[in-house]
């Protein structure tokens, strides 16, 4: 899969990395939007220091995968 990667201010780059597998009680989303919200801008312009190099946490979707345990959506439900 590919995701996009802010590694240094002001440098945006896209890589392929390994897809993920859902835990116990986890599900896999596969996004189809993603907004860009301000605090994305900030870390972005180096204003501020995320513990992750990939932005984007306010997605649109569909459950790709659900891990066992996983009761309340399945896969193809739109999250």
């Amino acid at each position: 899969m590919r995701a996009a990667f802010c590694r240094t201010p002001g440098a945006l780059g896209v890589d392929d990395v390994p897809a993920p597998t859902p835990g116990a009680g986890e599900v896999v989303v596969r996004v189809r939007q993603c907004g860009i919200c301000g605090s994305d801008l900030h870390w972005y312009h180096g204003h501020m220091v995320l513990p992750v190099d990939c932005p984007g946490h306010e997605i649109a979707g569909e459950v790709a995968e659900v891990g066992a345990g996983v009761t309340s959506l399945k896969a193809g439900d739109r999250v």
